[in-house]
């Protein structure tokens, strides 16, 4: 049976290991494509709407068009309010907002 190689001196404990900080950088030529400042603002315009509209409740497609938003785009960013308890989703897939998220 092969044993492993150990390389240096042996770890008493998990705690004793020391781990270098991850940094994820894109390939040289590859730019960032995602607008975080842009996403931020749709999101909180989205959220404003549902506010201001308490009885509104769209379907993915109308809240695209009614918010000039690319329909996949559109939908994760429902979910994700969803998810956070912003807004509801009925049996039909129509968003409105949650009680809760007042």
């Amino acid at each position: 049976m092969l044993r492993p190689k150990t390389s240096g001196a042996p770890i008493s404990s998990l705690n004793d290991v020391k781990g270098r900080p991850l940094t994820m950088k894109l390939p040289p030529g590859v730019i960032e494509r995602r607008d975080v400042k842009r996403r931020d603002a749709i999101v909180l315009r989205i959220v404003s709407e549902f506010r201001d509209m308490p009885g509104l409740v769209l379907s993915i497609k109308q809240a695209s068009r009614f918010l000039g938003v690319e329909v996949s785009a559109c939908a994760r960013i429902l979910e994700e309010l969803r998810r956070a308890g912003v807004l509801r989703r009925d049996a039909d897939d129509c968003y409105g907002r949650s009680e809760a998220g007042h």
